[in-house]
């Protein structure tokens, strides 16, 4: 009888030991200040004290979607860590199922990694979402989703439906400018990148793009003027050097 009680003993210790820990409502509350100050920190482009804060979040409540979703965009764009990024959004979704950001952040790491039936099949999913608050963004990547799988008529057809949901969206003009220099349809090209100009002043690719497409038409001296401007607004040392060539050639 001893033996058989003291099996039971250790049986029930193993089955207790194999139980999820549930947070207590003092780390969920720690979570959720260690989140926002990770916010807080990215916000101030301090990365690395943003990615300590959002890890000691899931460590504390793996069950906080928000922090796992945003734990996933750093890893994501920030450190190009693909797979753990794939695996923090797929956490917020399992904790979150109708969490159409994290689903349309998976999507976007599909689409970096040449998954594009992955990512199509999960912009399509948030596009059901009426909630979704930024739709035009989801209908964007699936545009260029498709163009990269070499459907270039439903890439247009969904990236123009995602500007006209959104004529502020800069990278939309962009990729349609891109896609119709890529296929040899410079004035449409042209035109593109005048909007992702006019929609976007303050960035100088936008100047550049349009720069380099108005040359190919032949305006020269608009050319040297938008070129000229990239230079100006350029932050970055080798997109300042690369408008300045390009305007000293023409």
């Amino acid at each position: 009888m001893l033996r058989v009680f003291l099996a039971c003993c250790l049986a029930f210790v193993f089955v207790l030991s194999g139980c999820k820990h549930v947070p207590t409502e003092k780390e969920q509350q720690s979570a959720d200040i260690h989140y926002n100050l990770g916010v807080q920190a990215q916000q101030a482009g301090k990365i690395q004290e943003a990615l300590s804060e959002f890890q000691r979040a899931v460590e504390l409540d793996p069950d906080n979607a928000d922090a796992q979703n945003a734990l996933g965009i750093l890893l994501h764009l920030s450190f190009r860590r693909h797979s753990d990024a794939i695996e923090h959004y797929q956490k917020a979704l399992e904790v979150r199922p109708n969490f159409s950001e994290a689903r349309t952040n998976l999507a976007n790491v599909y689409l970096d990694q040449g998954q594009y039936d992955e990512a199509i099949k999960l912009y399509e999913q948030v596009l059901n979402d009426m909630l979704y608050p930024t739709p035009f963004i989801a209908q964007g990547n699936l545009g260029w989703a498709y163009y990269k799988k070499g459907d270039t008529e439903k890439g247009l057809e969904n990236i123009k439906a995602a500007v006209t949901l959104n004529p502020n969206f800069c990278l939309g003009f962009k990729n349609l400018g891109l896609i119709y220099e890529q296929t040899g349809n410079t004035d449409e090209a042209c035109k593109a990148f005048g909007h992702y100009r006019e929609k976007c002043p303050d960035v100088a690719d936008a100047y550049l793009r349009e720069g380099v497409c108005l040359a190919k038409q032949g305006q020269g001296d608009t050319a040297k003027e938008r070129l000229e401007t990239c230079e100006t607004k350029a932050s970055e040392s080798a997109l300042k050097e690369e408008c300045h060539r390009l305007r000293e050639h023409l």
